[in-house]
């Protein structure tokens, strides 16, 4: 008997000591953190009608670290361009190292100028949002010193070279910002490299280099002028549309409108 009840006693203070270590390990302690992802400009294609094509976009990126180490990330995508104007995108993650596997697509994109719609769409989550879709080219900026008086831009030109199977213009901007521009202690000089096909209206290939950033390289490959299959642009079936267009009257199957969440008299106006 005294037996029993000196095991039953030894498993109620195993069983307290376990409590009493979740309990502890439950506990927070710190409050929610985390880190911001590296953002990558992918290269952009305007909506120009009559110039179709077909490519891999790729991408790899060397972030150097400050003891002189490097992180090198890569990605490729599938992306279309129809006689219309209207695009087709894959969005897929980065991948470490520089190839050749090949990550999961996370989302889909496509745009179509006429009806001024994007549909980017997820596959992992099967819904699409939509949202307006108006493209217009930036400004080139002018060269010489800015008008912020702290950045200094420099533009050449090198000529023609043959990229991708196409004609295209290479050129480089030098952007050089002066000390103290952005919080620097030192001159900064972020230096971009463009081969510009003025057939397509497309960057075939940009290099850039940013003492911020890294070395970032993005080229297309396997390139065809040819237009893409109609069904390409097909949406995918069954899956739940949010409508998150300025009118909410998109045609076809929207299932959600989003709408801002109501406030009461008491809450304050969002900042």
């Amino acid at each position: 008997m005294k037996r029993i009840v000196l095991v039953v006693r030894l498993v109620l203070a195993l069983l307290a000591c376990t409590l009493g270590l979740v309990s502890q390990e439950a506990a927070p302690t710190h409050a929610p953190d985390g880190r911001a992802p590296q953002l990558i400009m992918p290269i952009t294609f305007p909506p120009r009608p009559g110039a179709p094509f077909m490519a891999i976009a790729r991408m790899v990126s060397v972030q150097i670290l400050p003891d002189g180490s490097t992180v090198t990330r890569h990605s490729e995508r599938a992306v279309a361009r129809d006689n219309d104007g209207r695009i087709f995108e894959e969005r897929r993650e980065f991948m470490p190292g520089s190839g050749p596997e090949v990550s999961r697509v996370w989302a889909v994109d496509y745009m179509d100028p006429q009806a001024h719609t994007q549909h980017r769409c997820y596959p992992m989550s099967n819904y699409c949002e939509i949202y307006d879709y108006y493209f217009g080219m930036p400004r080139m900026m002018p060269a010489g010193l800015q008008a912020d008086k702290t950045t200094y831009l420099t533009r050449e030109l090198f000529g023609t070279e043959t990229v991708a199977g196409l004609e295209a213009l290479h050129s480089r901007e030098t952007f050089t910002l002066y000390m103290e521009s952005v919080g620097n202690s030192r001159t900064i000089l972020r230096i971009v490299d463009y081969w510009y096909s003025p057939e397509l209206g497309i960057n075939v290939q940009v290099k850039r280099h940013d003492p911020r950033d890294g070395d970032q390289t993005l080229w297309l490959t396997d390139l065809t002028q040819s237009a893409p299959d109609p069904a390409t642009f097909n949406l995918p079936e069954g899956y739940r549309m949010v409508d998150l267009t300025h009118t909410g009257a998109v045609p076809g199957p929207v299932i959600t409108r989003w709408r801002p969440p109501a406030r009461t008299p008491t809450q304050a106006p969002p900042q």
